[in-house]
Formats: C-alpha cells, sequence, structure tokens
C-alpha cells in the first residue's frame, strides 16, 4: 500500500501551476480554480501580531488605459495590521470577474495582462487580485479600459468642466469623469470609468466605490474585504463617482497608468449642506427598511421629508419621534398629514411630513410602525440629522 507523501503548500502550488498551464485562465476567469494551498492554510492562530499580518493590499495600476496588442504587469502592494508595508506573499491568484472578458485581455500566471480587443463603453476589466499569506487572503480589483490604438503625449484630468462648481450638496453623488487626451492633437480614450481615491481621513465627508469582490474557494467576498470605503446605507457610489456624505472640503485623486505611463491629477471640492433632506421608508427583505439611509445632512433651516412608501395594501402606519421634538419646526406651507410640528403622528401609506431644523446640532429620529399587515407592527429604526 502506497503510503502518502505530504509536500509543502508552495510545492502544491508549483505542481499545479505547472500541471495546468496555458488552460489556467479559462478556469480562473470563471472562478473554478485557486492557486494557492488554501486546504493548508484554513487554521489560523487565534492571536496574529498585527505587525505581521496581511491587512490590506492594492492592485498596482489599479487603473490602465491600454491599447490592443499592449502589456501590463499587475503587482501587488500590501500593509500590515500594523501600518507596515507588505511585499512577499505566499502565493498571488489573478481573476477575472467576467467570463468574457478572457476574450478581452491575457492574463499569465505572474499578473502580465495582455489586451486582446476593445472594451465597451464604461465597462472596463475587472481583474480581481488576491494575495495570500499565512492562512488569510485579501483582494483587491484593478480596471483595464482596452482602447483600439495608442496615442502619444496623453495627459489626465479630472478638473470640473468650463462652468461647473466645484461644490456639492451633501446626500448627493459627486460624479466625475476622467478627460485623457493629448490636447495638441485631439486624441483620446473616451468614455472610461476609473475608480477614484482620497485620504481616508476624508471618510466622513465622502462615501468611495466598494469594489465587488468575487467568493473564491474557502474564502468569502466579506472574508477578501478592503474594508475601505465607508457604507452610505442608500448604496455604493459606482466607478467615476463619490457620494457627498457632510459638509466639509475634500481632496480626490485620480490615479491612471496610460499606455504604460503613469498619470495623476487632483481635485478640491467642496461639500455644502442641502437646504433639503429625505427619510423613506418602504418594505425591505428582512422589514422595516430606509431607502435614503440613515443619516441626513442639512444646513440650517432646512427642511427634511419624513415619508412612509408602503404600498396601501400593506395599511402600514408609520409614526416619528424625536429626542429633542422642539428643534422639529413647521415649515412654511406646514404639513397637514402628522402634524406640522414635533413628532409626527402615524402616517398612512403614500402619504408624508415635512419639518424644519434650525439650529445646529445633532438630532435623533425614530420611525415605528404602529400597526399595519404582519410581521411589521411594531418594527421600528432610528437615524439621526446632522444640522450644520
Amino acid at each position: 500500500m502506497r503510503r502518502w507523501n505530504p509536500m509543502s503548500c508552495r510545492d502544491f502550488d508549483a505542481r499545479i501551476r505547472m500541471a495546468v498551464g496555458y488552460h489556467l485562465m479559462f478556469v480562473v476567469s470563471t472562478g473554478l480554480f485557486v492557486a494557492g494551498c488554501l486546504g493548508d492554510k484554513a487554521a489560523a492562530p487565534s492571536v496574529r501580531p498585527a505587525a505581521t499580518t496581511i491587512g490590506t493590499i492594492s492592485a498596482s495600476p489599479t487603473n490602465a488605459v491600454m491599447a490592443i496588442g499592449d502589456t501590463l504587469s499587475i503587482h501587488v502592494v500590501g500593509q500590515t495590521l500594523g501600518g507596515t508595508p507588505m511585499t512577499s506573499f505566499d502565493s498571488v491568484l489573478y481573476l477575472l470577474q467576467q467570463p468574457n472578458d478572457s476574450l478581452r485581455v491575457r492574463v499569465s500566471l505572474t499578473g502580465v495582462v495582455t489586451a486582446l480587443t476593445q472594451t465597451n463603453p464604461w465597462s472596463p476589466v475587472r481583474l480581481q487580485v488576491v494575495a495570500f499569506k499565512d492562512g488569510l487572503a485579501r483582494a483587491d480589483v484593478a480596471y483595464l479600459t482596452i482602447v483600439p490604438t495608442a496615442f502619444s503625449g496623453a495627459t489626465l484630468s479630472i478638473q470640473p468642466s468650463p462652468g461647473s462648481s466645484a461644490d456639492v450638496s451633501s446626500g448627493s453623488y459627486l460624479s466625475i469623469q476622467p478627460v485623457i487626451e493629448n490636447p495638441t492633437t485631439g486624441a483620446s480614450a473616451e468614455n472610461t470609468a476609473i475608480r477614484l481615491e482620497f485620504d481616508s481621513r476624508d471618510s466622513a465627508t465622502v462615501a468611495c466605490y466598494l469594489p465587488t469582490l468575487t467568493a473564491i474557494p474557502n474564502f468569502t467576498a466579506a472574508q477578501l474585504a478592503l474594508n475601505r470605503c465607508t457604507d452610505t446605507g442608500i448604496g455604493s457610489p459606482n466607478l467615476n463617482e463619490l457620494f457627498a456624505l457632510a459638509k466639509g472640503t475634500v481632496w480626490v485623486h485620480a490615479n491612471v497608468t496610460v499606455f504604460g505611463a503613469a498619470l495623476r491629477d487632483s481635485v478640491q471640492y467642496q461639500i455644502i449642506n442641502s437646504q433639503n433632506g429625505v427619510v423613506y421608508l418602504f418594505p425591505g427583505i428582512l422589514g422595516l427598511y430606509n431607502g435614503y439611509g440613515a443619516h441626513v445632512y442639512i444646513a440650517p433651516g432646512g427642511v427634511v421629508s419624513f415619508n412612509n412608501g408602503f404600498d396601501p395594501g400593506f395599511a402600514v402606519l408609520i409614526s416619528f419621534t424625536f429626542d429633542h421634538p422642539e428643534a422639529a419646526t413647521a415649515t412654511t406651507p406646514p404639513s397637514t398629514d402628522g402634524d406640522s410640528t414635533g413628532n409626527i403622528t402615524p402616517l398612512a401609506s403614500n402619504a408624508s411630513s415635512t419639518r424644519r431644523f434650525l439650529t445646529p446640532g445633532t438630532y435623533t429620529w425614530t420611525a415605528t410602525v404602529t400597526s399595519g399587515a404582519a410581521p411589521f407592527p411594531g418594527q421600528a429604526t432610528t437615524g439621526t440629522i446632522t444640522v450644520r
């Protein structure tokens, strides 16, 4: 009887890579194969030192524009939980998130990308990069736009177009279209979608695009997640977008490698509080759902509209109470549903009530279903209104 001879994870990785060879990219693009000895790495010690434990990784470059026939190496740069750089990993997996993207690019086992065909407008190739270290894995996504031909003298700009303002109201999406062109010849790479960046200290002011990660064997998408972006409560911004959360200034950065040259541009935006805010409740999969997020930011004197978005068939009534009802003053004209000032008496389906908030501060509201179809009666949700 032949005895099983255990091999190291490194040996296993090497033998699998040799056996699969060129066919790896098709399997990788369908998410069916992981180049890494995950079984050996499943058991993790209960305590890991922050100085050596993988924290986050980044694909470098994160955004790229390539011409058909070009090649580009995607590298991985990491950071430990302690904040020190990490450049050595047990193995790295390059995974095409969309199987059809194998027609647009070819990716080697070492992350060398060859551009094959043009990408669709606003739809770059999404190349997920997964780094394994000591039984843990972290992931990032590189975004690759393929154009028919390269041109010389490319520049990058994310500056507001002439006549546009750099002021953005909180609670709104900030859309920035990168302009990649040769300003002399007019040659350009149009319809390019990229991931924008900003300093982590500004995460209370704006929210960033959150990459969608594909789960791999032994690791869920949540376990691979970067956790870099603020949850807006109403859905993540898309590529070319940020979401304005609260009043303040923010520097927005764009880094794009264009035909092999690293280009960068930055612009400062002023986030101003809006004069209007919305709280909109309706039935969700798990119960009462707030469709516009739990936190509203308005300028002094701003008006918030509170809405019962349930279909009349549910016969649901929703009341809104405030920790400081005296701050919820009447609007002009005053609301006729739910009373005009202070706490809002139960609103029927498709009804709304408005309140004006004059004094700076943060006010907590609680919405409670007072009656209606099961299972909603008694359900409640809370949020805040920040006036500044």
